[in-house]
């Protein structure tokens, strides 16, 4: 695990311009377009919805859920993106060898690996929600038990089905360590998160990243606030970046362990 961690900043650092390069031709207009959106919603839900007011709220409970929907699905459109460069990048960086290639070799990958991205990501997504109605526990298992079933399928290109099962045997191998390299990237976004959401704390606003208390409504809220909002949005969500290539390499390092403890895990 700590070699998985340790060797992931040391890529995202050497590897830090292209990456650059590509997430701000490519997936940065799009998160910028996420972030209006997110900051539009927050102000429309905040409009329509009084949490001091029971009835208020759940007469508006349609308005609420079709809101949170659009910016849930946008966002899997955005990630899938980004998801899509970052993962063309390794896969040509592992065909290549580092410097051994340009930006102009990655570009045909983008467009067809996002495809794949989105493709997954809506799959899993509908899996871990649906696990999540029932109870926390399985929607967090299958999250994590499938965390590595994009990569596999955008580096193995053999179908969803092969995915899914590739990922559920790998996990499996070492699914305590998946969860916490899992934990420690998301744990990063949210600690940015909250630092930027400081001066809502200091002003006594609803944090954008902590949420709103039952007074929220009767609160005026300042531009400030909003383009901080909009602010953390962008940066929660470049940061998503290092979820990304840590689950890259422990596929990496449990497709080896696996293979070297001879445990089938099928093609």
């Amino acid at each position: 695990m700590g070699d998985v961690i340790s060797d992931s900043f040391i890529f995202l650092k050497q590897e830090a311009k292209p990456l650059f390069r590509l997430t701000l031709i490519y997936v940065l207009p799009f998160i910028l377009m996420y972030a209006v959106v997110q900051v539009m919603v927050q102000q429309k839900m905040m409009s329509v919805l009084n949490m001091a007011d029971p009835d208020s709220f759940i007469a508006n409970m349609g308005s609420f859920y079709l809101n949170l929907f659009i910016t849930m699905f946008f966002n899997v459109f955005v990630q899938s993106l980004y998801i899509g460069v970052a993962y063309s990048y390794i896969e040509v960086y592992i065909e290549k060898g580092r410097g051994n290639f340009n930006l102009h070799d990655i570009t045909p990958l983008l467009f067809s690996n996002s495809l794949l991205a989105l493709a997954i990501n809506i799959v899993l997504f509908i899996m871990v929600m649906f696990g999540t109605m029932f109870c926390l526990v399985p929607g967090i298992y299958l999250a994590n038990t499938f965390s590595v079933s994009i990569f596999a399928f955008i580096l193995e290109k053999k179908g969803l089905s092969n995915a899914l099962s590739r990922s559920w045997k790998l996990v499996n191998h070492q699914w305590w360590s998946t969860l916490w390299i899992n934990l420690l990237g998301l744990s990063i976004i949210l600690l940015a998160g909250i630092i930027l959401s400081m001066p809502t704390l200091i002003g006594k606003f609803p944090s954008p990243i902590l949420g709103m208390d039952n007074t929220s409504s009767a609160i005026e809220f300042p531009n400030w606030y909003w383009i901080l909002s909009g602010i953390n949005t962008v940066v929660s969500s470049l940061l998503y970046i290092i979820v990304y290539v840590f689950l890259a390499f422990q596929y990496f390092n449990l497709d080896e362990r696996t293979k070297t403890d001879n445990i089938p895990i099928g093609e």
